[in-house]
């Protein structure tokens, strides 16, 4: 096998000493400095084979239009003057890194693409035809926007030349590290020449463009088919996100080189391994092991963000047979919180004396800031104080300082505890965001935005640190807390009898009791008071209530309980609204939430009654139970099923029965001491189901006999293809032209009639052109919706004859037409050889004889030129139709045989 790898690479000697070409990969990179000056940094690796191909320095194009000599910077400096020679590598053999770098200022802010070119390629690239005439050409994409911050491109950490085996699936990643934790992107597209992508440049076999991961970067080619090299262009995007919006910021375009050789090795492997995350100042630890299954020593390393930024990471490179084992060790800092996880790669080489492979295996490691801590919560009147700590990242400057604080609330306490690796406070726990401040206001009022918190309701309160890039800690302890019950609580607003003008509603509450069992009567001094307000409909205003009842208390001791039922209201087509409010001493307390009644809309449908309802309360109902009256006319109403929907549908319905309903709500306050469950009823509701979905139309057919003017119709029954099967009539609509109204032409209630004849004139004229439609209607008149509509033409005729001869026999007398068919009119003119009109008629039957129009002579024998528009009846209306054509007049009566 050796021997095969040798011939390689000595016929790739012969032909790149003989066309002088060396380039084999590369990319350009650039470094913010300051302002809008940038560093340049073009990195090329070549082969050593010709050295009057090496570059001392190359050209950069700036995409301003500008562009400068960039000197390479990198190596020994004996070669060339006043630069440096670049970097010989040991792998692969004959190779030369090569960095260049220049600096420039832009104008300002734009898209800049940045370009090098370089001849030539080497020779006998097999995915790009006549690779040796074909440029070098590298591309960047340089976005300057100031308000997205200084932006430097990500580096490639990982070289592009890489050796592959035929049928061994290859890998690659190119180690990208975004310094600025920007998210990035990966693609493979095409390669470029001379400024351009490469004409006939395809993919290597067997590699698609999902062959690469859009997220982390890794290539993988499963299998190389065949010797030879081969060039792939990774397009790696960069996007920032500001302000929840994702920028596009920039791109790198590297082209790399693949070496596939015929060999007996096999790669190494390395051990799956999970992405995972870590916070602040804790250690993240995991071992690392590859194998090779030639049992090849083997060099373990690793590349990555967490390498670049400080306190780094550590992974000592290791080397040793067959399995290894490094370990990855981390205890990242405030300044490594970002959004975007730290992507680490590991990669495995073996040492195989000709073809040496290797494995990569990539890691995505999140970090994520600490919880806040020390939140509490103190409660204060209808609001809820909240305090807590400065969180542990809490640097307001640098590179993703704090921004500030999300509060969340659910009404209930809630014992939700973040998984690993979960920050924030996800949508499916059921809180909500209520609120944010900024990075040095550690406290919050919550007072649902001045509508005041509902007493009895045990709310629970988390927050989370957010960062300038959009990145958020883990979420807090949740802290519990309730308003203290210093006001009365209403439990219930339940409809007792419905009437428009004789209805009554229940409503109950009950009495203040403080932090404990006992008002804090120094505060709340008696004589005591409740007040019972109510208001028609749903969230009236606060001048629209009106007192309705109260009751005195000399002392606490006397404070009860309380309930009412309010009488002589229409409750048949209106909610009611209910509010108590609570005097100390003379003076007004508080009040409790306003509570509504239930109220159940319902409408017919076919064989079915849809209901629905509403209210608005201050506890949770979480069960609603559906109520019918059986018999109707009854009064007595059975339970026929619950929901947890504000919506129900009763099917399987009598149409033209009146049925009855009422719901009842089952709920509760979140805080345990207070009464549970708590049941109210709606109103009683009465509905018709009645018939409103319309049959479906009918499949139909129309066949036009132009012979004999006449249209036939004939169409199925739907009662016997459609789910509705209640059609009791059809109906048949005609239109002489497309766009016309649709007439009922005929309708049967017989529905084994399927067939309708149908003749008509337009404007005294026999037709078959027209438009149909087939539609059925059942027995609540509900008619087909219209899907088709079918549209038949005429089959218009008219021709003229060639000679006629108007000598008096009586025989061919008038220029006249053939029989014809569907023409309205026409407009024929008729001239003599000279040009000059002799006739002109708008009859469709001519009836010509010959003589001239004005002077009444007779024409003389010969040859008639004539133009005659026929006006056709069609289905799209009266439609012109040019004749022309000659006319030959004979009036000399022919000779007798002898």
């Amino acid at each position: 096998m050796k021997r095969i790898v040798f011939f390689i690479y000595f016929s790739f000697f012969f032909i790149v000493s003989a066309f002088a070409t060396h380039n084999r990969a590369g990319e350009i990179t650039y470094q913010h400095i300051s302002g809008y000056t940038y560093k340049i940094i073009v990195t090329t690796y070549t082969n050593t084979f010709n050295t009057t191909a090496d570059r001392c320095e190359l050209t950069v194009n700036f995409g301003d239009g500008d562009s400068a000599i960039a000197p390479r910077v990198n190596g020994p400096s004996s070669l060339c003057p006043n630069t440096q020679d670049g970097v010989m590598l040991s792998s692969p053999a004959n190779t030369k890194l090569n960095i260049y770098e220049t600096f420039h200022t832009y104008s300002g802010s734009g898209a800049y693409v940045i370009t090098v070119e370089d001849p030539n390629r080497n020779a006998g690239i097999c995915n790009i035809p006549n690779s040796v005439n074909a440029s070098f050409f590298l591309r960047t994409e340089l976005v300057i926007n100031p308000f997205l911050g200084r932006n430097s491109s990500p580096t490639l950490l990982n070289p592009p030349l890489d050796m592959a085996c035929v049928g061994e699936c290859f890998e690659h990643n190119p180690g990208a590290y975004d310094a600025e934790g920007d998210s990035l992107s990966y693609e493979l597209t095409t390669c470029y020449a001379n400024g351009a992508p490469i004409f006939g440049y395809t993919l290597p076999p067997n590699m698609g463009i999902n062959s690469i991961n859009v997220l982390n970067g890794d290539l993988i080619w499963c299998t190389p088919p065949q010797i030879c090299q081969y060039n792939v262009a990774i397009l790696i995007k960069e996007y920032r996100l500001f302000q929840g919006v994702r920028y596009y910021v920039g791109s790198i375009l590297r082209d790399m080189q693949i070496d596939v050789a015929s060999c007996s090795n096999n790669a190494p492997q390395i051990n799956n391994i999970n992405d995972t995350c870590v916070v602040v100042g804790t250690n993240i630890t995991f071992g690392v092991t590859a194998t090779d299954p030639q049992n090849n020593v083997i060099t373990l390393s690793a590349t990555g963000g967490p390498f670049q930024s400080s306190p780094s990471a550590s992974f000592p490179t290791v080397s040793g047979l067959s399995p290894l084992t490094g370990t990855f060790s981390w205890i990242p800092s405030c300044t490594q919180v970002q959004l975007m996880p730290h992507l680490v790669t590991f990669k495995a080489d073996d040492n195989h004396p000709s073809t040496p492979l290797v494995n990569f295996e990539s890691v995505f490691i999140r970090v994520i800031a600490p919880a806040p801590t020390g939140l509490t919560a103190t409660p204060n009147g209808a609001s809820i104080l909240l305090n807590w700590n400065s969180p542990f990242c809490n640097a307001t400057t640098g590179a993703n300082p704090l921004k500030g604080f999300y509060i969340y609330r659910k009404n209930t306490c809630d014992p939700w505890v973040h998984a690993d690796c979960e920050t924030g406070v996800p949508s499916y726990t059921g809180y909500t965001l209520i609120g944010t401040t900024n990075a040095t206001t550690l406290t919050f009022t919550d007072n649902n935005n001045g509508q005041g918190l509902i007493h009895g309701v045990n709310y629970s309160y988390m927050v989370v640190a957010y960062y300038n890039d959009g990145s958020q800690s883990y979420a807090s302890t949740k802290v519990c807390v309730q308003l203290v019950q210093d006001v009365p609580i209403i439990t219930n607003v339940s409809v007792l009898t419905t009437n428009s003008t004789t209805g009554s509603i229940w409503t109950h509450w009950v009495k203040p009791v403080g932090n404990s069992s006992n008002l804090d009567t120094i505060v709340n001094p008696p004589p005591y008071e409740y007040r019972l307000m109510v208001a028609q409909g749903f969230n009236p205003s606060q001048t629209a209530f009106s007192q309705i009842a109260s009751y005195s208390y000399a002392s606490y001791s006397q404070l009860t309980d309380t309930g009412f039922v309010h009488t002589n209201i229409n409750t048949e087509t209106s909610p009611w609204t209910y509010r108590v409010d609570f005097y100390s001493n003379g003076l007004l307390k508080g009040s409790t939430h306003t509570a509504s009644s239930v109220f159940l809309s319902s409408s017919p449908a076919g064989n079915e009654v849809n209901l629905t309802w509403q209210e608005i309360v201050p506890w949770t109902n979480y069960q609603y139970f559906i109520y019918k009256e059986i018999p109707q006319g009854s009064s007595s109403f059975v339970l026929i099923d619950s929901t947890i929907n504000r919506t129900y549908v009763d099917t399987g319905l009598v149409n033209g029965i009146n049925y009855c309903y009422k719901v009842v709500t089952k709920g509760e306050y979140s805080d345990p001491a207070l009464p549970r469950p708590l049941f109210n009823a709606s109103q009683i509701k009465c509905e018709t189901p009645i018939d409103v979905v319309p049959p479906c139309q009918p499949s139909f057919a129309v066949n036009n006999d132009c012979e004999n003017v006449v249209n036939t119709i004939t169409w199925t029954n739907p009662n016997l293809t459609c789910s509705d099967d209640d059609a009791v009539q059809y109906n048949v609509y005609f239109s002489p032209t497309t766009d016309g109204a649709l007439e009922l032409v005929y309708s049967s209630t017989d529905m084994n009639i399927t067939t309708f004849i149908h003749s008509y004139s337009y404007e005294g004229t026999p037709s078959v052109a027209g438009c149909y439609v087939v539609t059925a209607v059942d027995s609540f008149a509900n008619e087909s919706v219209i899907i088709n509509k079918i549209c038949v033409d005429n089959c218009p005729v008219y021709e003229l004859p060639n000679v006629f001869t108007p000598n008096g026999d009586n025989i061919n007398e008038f220029f006249i037409p053939l029989p014809y068919r569907f023409v309205k009119d026409i407009d024929i003119k008729i001239y003599d050889r000279w040009g000059l009109l002799m006739f002109e008629t708008t009859d469709p039957d001519i009836f010509w004889d010959g003589t001239n129009k004005d002077t009444k002579i007779p024409c003389s024998d010969g040859v008639y030129y004539y133009v005659c528009t026929v006006n056709e009846i069609r289905v799209e209306g009266i439609v012109p139709r040019t004749l022309k054509g000659f006319v030959q007049l004979i009036k000399q009566n022919p000779k007798p045989n002898n």
